[in-house]
């Protein structure tokens, strides 16, 4: 029995012998996982979910901003109890002039059926590039509002009444990065929300790229005549931002007094970032994914209206692989995958790097410590040959045990000289409990066993059947939408959390037993 399990609440702080981590044993190769029915069924345009990513690469500049992709987000516009979609247009140029191209919105109708309410996006200034998308009710209104990452700006989208005299008239999202002080000149790849310093209302995490602009655009080919996008190597890395929501609508940057780590050539270049409580104290950590440097863990030692954290990565032994090697990291998600009450960390990397699975060991002197057990589990048998992006924890099967979904495609335009290396099959990895995991992309159905120029993903419950659906975001292709098949003869349970009236904190956790396990689900922001 297991379903979508969030939830308010704190989880016990266990502690650890201060004995040395012993060595990871080399696992027997995980074969792959195809007895049992299909996990997932194929819908896309029959939804009426219909959008593309848009990167420019026609005009042929070959620029880094054309590598990244896009997201999804998951939103409940009306509160009707049903998660509508919404999707980043990503950008084109005219010339050397960088352009956005409108973002999507589609409101859910109920049984998968969805109607296109783009005209409900509110956008100050015309449309910029964008990327990603983080959802949560900054003001504490009670409605669902959004942020967009992107190149140059963000957008903080409030949900407002489409007519305030007439609340059948439904919602819409407008714009208000001017007044809430959000205006950044900066190139943001993803963001994470969460309250960090206890006051209830959330915060603001901006992963941010790297220095690039057409003044600063190197030209760069990988062992071939063919000239290709420059890797993250050649530039230097950007500043990571950090918002104290003060309560009034409007925000502060105290990413410097607050203990963020400084830029340079070998450092920052972020990609996915995510909140999540990792010591037990019901505060979130903050985690970043960084691309070809170290990544980033930061622990919350924040009071109110006082954000303070503590940089933990290299000590807790999350800033590497098992190697000492920083990676191309890109995606990231957290959960307790092998029920023992702690949080666990997963990192999605570039080809011929290892997947990262970082164990929560627990604590030693109050703080978590990690080992690195890609190989003990037997994720290491999906080899190195992707390139992945967005991936997350989830119980499709409903045994109890949360699974694993990686969405892969090259970032590059000519992988080994020419477009047939552009596209890449996704991988699906069951979990088998006692922290093993095995191939099970043949379960996945029709979607996982094709090529995608994947990027993001958005995992959620669209149909409200208990079984989680996917929408997934492809870089000059259309979009997928992908149905969770509700398994037979077993049953879910699912919560639907309040903290005074507006939606429960990032760091929330529902622990239950189930067959004398423990079990644990944790609302997380980002990813």
């Amino acid at each position: 029995m297991s379903g979508l399990i969030l939830g308010c609440g704190q989880s016990p702080k266990p502690e650890v012998s201060k004995s040395p981590t012993q060595p990871t044993v080399q696992a027997k190769p995980s074969y792959e996982d195809a007895d049992g029915p299909s996990l997932f069924k194929q819908l896309d345009a029959k939804t009426g979910i219909e959008f593309t990513y848009q990167n420019g690469e026609e005009n042929n500049h070959l620029a880094i901003l054309e590598s990244l992709g896009g997201g999804v987000g998951l939103i409940d516009l009306d509160r009707d109890g049903l998660l509508d979609v919404l999707t980043p247009g990503g950008g084109k140029y005219t010339g050397k002039n960088i352009q956005g191209v409108p973002c999507k919105l589609f409101h859910n109708k109920g049984a998968m059926a969805f109607e296109d309410w783009s005209d409900r996006i509110v956008i100050e200034g015309g449309w910029f590039y964008t990327h990603g998308v983080a959802v949560s009710d900054f003001n504490r209104d009670g409605w669902q509002d959004a942020l967009l990452t992107g190149w140059g700006r963000v957008a903080l989208l409030r949900n407002d009444p489409v007519d305030p005299a007439n609340p059948a008239k439904g919602r819409k999202l407008v714009d208000m990065t001017r007044q809430s002080g959000l205006e950044t000149g900066s190139w943001s790849s993803s963001a994470a929300w969460g309250d960090l310093d206890g006051d209830g209302f959330p915060d603001l995490y901006l992963a941010c790229y790297a220095d690039w602009s057409f003044s600063k655009h190197p030209s760069c080919s990988y062992g071939t005549k063919v000239k290709d996008v420059c890797p993250p190597k050649e530039f230097q890395g950007l500043q990571h931002q950090l918002f104290l929501n003060r309560g009034d609508g409007t925000f502060r940057e105290v990413g410097k007094d607050a203990g963020l780590e400084k830029p340079g050539k070998e450092a920052s270049k972020g990609l996915g970032a995510l909140m999540v409580d990792l010591d037990g104290d019901g505060k979130p950590e903050i985690y970043v994914c960084n691309d070809t440097v170290e990544n980033f863990l930061y622990l919350n030692q924040s009071r109110r209206g006082n954000i303070r954290l503590k940089s933990w990565a290299k000590e807790s032994g999350v800033a590497r692989d098992d190697h000492g090697n920083p990676n191309g990291s890109m995606g990231v998600d957290s959960a307790d995958y092998d029920r023992t009450g702690r949080y666990s960390i997963w990192v999605t990397n570039y080809e011929n790097e290892p997947h990262a699975l970082y164990h929560n060991d627990g604590l030693q002197d109050g703080k978590p410590i990690f080992s690195w057990k890609t190989t003990a589990s037997g994720i290491a048998a999906m080899g190195q040959k992707f390139v992945s992006w967005g991936t997350g924890f989830a119980d499709f099967d409903w045994d109890g045990w949360e699974d694993l979904f990686v969405i892969n495609g090259h970032a590059i335009r000519f992988p080994g000289g020419g477009e047939e290396g552009q596209k890449m099959r996704p991988v699906l990895l069951r979990n088998q409990g006692g922290g093993k995991f095995k191939l099970a992309s043949q379960r996945g159905g029709e979607y996982f066993s094709t090529e995608h120029r994947g990027r993001g993903a958005a995992l959620g419950d669209l149909d409200n059947d208990g079984a989680l659906d996917l929408v997934v975001s492809h870089v000059q292709n259309p979009g997928a939408v992908l149905k969770g098949l509700p398994p037979t003869g077993r049953q879910w349970i699912g919560f639907n959390l309040q903290r005074n009236g507006h939606a429960c904190c990032v760091g929330a956790q529902v622990r239950l037993t189930a067959q004398g396990k423990p079990m644990s689900r944790q609302v997380k922001g980002g990813g």
